[in-house]
């Protein structure tokens, strides 16, 4: 790293380029085209991409459906034991 000319890089230093950075078709990877493509991926999963929204809502209806089910049992043992009363009182 002394004198004149072109220096080339020794043992752990970096080259001038940035070359430790991966490079395909698009350029580098911090390129504006991969900020871009990783936007459209963005705004891609927050459009298209309703799993979580219908995960929540099947979560939704399974607990409804749970709760009126156990307060339907609720309802039809009280009948019963209703009716079982009045079978009583009228022996």
């Amino acid at each position: 790293m002394s004198g004149g000319g072109t220096e080339t890089p020794v043992g752990c230093e970096a080259s001038p380029g940035g070359g430790d950075k991966k490079k395909d078709s698009l350029g580098t990877a911090g390129s504006p085209a991969h900020l871009i493509i990783k936007d459209l991926g963005e705004i891609h999963s927050r459009l298209l991409d309703h799993r979580p929204v219908i995960q929540g809502e099947t979560r939704y209806f399974v607990k409804e459906f749970e709760c009126k089910q156990l307060l339907t049992q609720s309802v039809d043992s009280n009948r019963r034991s209703r009716n079982e009363r009045r079978f009583l009182m009228t022996i």
